[in-house]
């Protein structure tokens, strides 16, 4: 079990890393295009459509690592309040939110790799890379999410 934890941790961190640097490097974008709209030399087209790649990919690794912390969106009220007056109540509703969450993620990564398939045809504008390539990111962020869920649900240790 101490295992599955580091593991947990180690992804959730790696998940971080990545989702930080995507964010460093839409920012970084943005920057560049401001500074150049004004310049001779102009904007280069492959910009704005990496930036919004980096968007994405940074926003769904976000909410995988919401998932693993709880703090994506649902409403904690109600178990919040059972889990004040009768404790076993509490947890069984944040036990069955928590099946609810590993659930949707489920479908999402399973149409995601439809998605996925549908977009190898198409290639980006921009950059002329396979679509496939940025919209792999629902599977994989949902992927991860996935395992998180699933790890809240064997692991106390993963709740923070």
């Amino acid at each position: 079990m101490k295992g599955l934890v580091l593991a947990v941790r180690a992804l959730d961190a790696g998940l971080r890393i990545v989702a930080a640097l995507c964010l460093v490097v839409l920012f970084g974008l943005m920057l560049a295009q401001v500074a150049l709209r004004y310049t001779a030399i102009g904007v280069p087209a492959f910009t704005e459509e990496v930036a919004r790649y980096a968007m994405v990919w940074m926003a769904l690794f976000a909410a995988a690592v919401a998932v693993r912390e709880g703090s994506h969106i649902r409403i904690d009220f109600v178990p919040m309040a059972l889990g004040a007056v009768a404790a076993p109540l509490g947890r069984a509703l944040e036990f069955a939110l928590d099946m609810v969450t590993l659930g949707i993620c489920l479908v999402i990564l399973w149409q995601g790799f439809d998605i996925v398939s549908f977009a190898a045809q198409q290639r980006s504008e921009g950059l002329r890379i396979p679509m496939s390539w940025p919209y792999s990111a629902m599977p994989v962020a949902f992927g991860f999410a996935a395992l998180f869920a699933l790890a809240r649900l064997a692991l106390v240790e993963t709740r923070k």
